[in-house]
């Protein structure tokens, strides 16, 4: 780990220095022993063989968002960390209260190498553990992770499992119709409504359920536009095995 310090000395016959350099000798060595605390006690953590990768984990929680702290990690004056995601929101430590500083904490990115991450959607029932290089893009398509209502034109707030959306959209958007089969036919009325408006259905086939949106925008008066969306409802990796033609 790099010592952020910059190195002093003097003479020990000399008793007269100015006070700009007691202050910068006071911030060096205090600088230098929280770094080295920090380095200390990572180093010892992972060394210690009774050490579970559960209590690894442990010291990477955001005390903000009770996520993980991945690389690059950076540490307050006083060692303590916060996520990338937070920090940028806070003006302080929100453990200490201290300035937040630029430290950053290269002892614990190693142990981070050697750890195992939870998806943060562990609660919602993804087993998954992960080094820090894979967690980030796996949570970003992750089956557990919430979803929220695909219906376009409605205000609506729902959000839950990908397993549910079928029965919210069944039950609090009835309007909409489910039509089966691979060959059916998309009947659009009251087109000359003026403004945007969306026609939506739905069609089940090839084990799933997908949703058909007609778009009309219209951006200059009498010149609509009409564009027309499929949309899976299902995973990123289910929708890679489907192609519109």
């Amino acid at each position: 780990m790099k010592n952020p310090t910059k190195s002093f000395s003097w003479s020990s016959k000399s008793s007269s220095r100015s006070a700009g350099e007691d202050r910068e000798a006071k911030r060096s060595k205090r600088s230098t022993e929280v770094v080295g605390m920090a380095q200390s006690s990572a180093n010892t953590v992972a060394a210690s063989g009774s050490s579970s990768n559960a209590d690894l984990v442990s010291l990477f929680e955001c005390p903000v968002c009770f996520d993980h702290v991945l690389p690059p990690i950076q540490q307050c004056q006083s060692g303590h960390l916060v996520c990338a995601s937070c920090r940028p929101k806070l003006s302080c430590c929100p453990t200490c209260r201290g300035p937040l500083g630029n430290i950053r904490n290269l002892a614990m990115e190693r142990v981070a190498m050697t750890v195992m991450f939870p998806c943060k959607y562990a609660s919602m029932g993804c087993e998954l553990t992960l080094s820090h290089t894979d967690k980030v893009e796996h949570e970003d398509s992750c089956d557990f992770r919430p979803y929220v209502c695909p219906c376009p034109g409605a205000v609506c707030k729902w959000g839950g499992p990908l397993e549910n959306v079928m029965a919210h959209l069944m039950s609090a958007h009835k309007s909409i119709t489910t039509l089966q089969g691979e060959d059916i036919v998309f009947l659009a009325t009251d087109i000359n409504l003026p403004g945007a408006v969306d026609w939506v259905m739905m069609q089940s086939c090839f084990g799933h359920h997908f949703m058909l949106i007609l778009e009309k925008q219209e951006k200059y008066e009498g010149h609509p536009q009409f564009f027309a969306v499929v949309q899976i409802i299902g995973s990123r990796k289910q929708a890679e095995n489907f192609a519109y033609r």
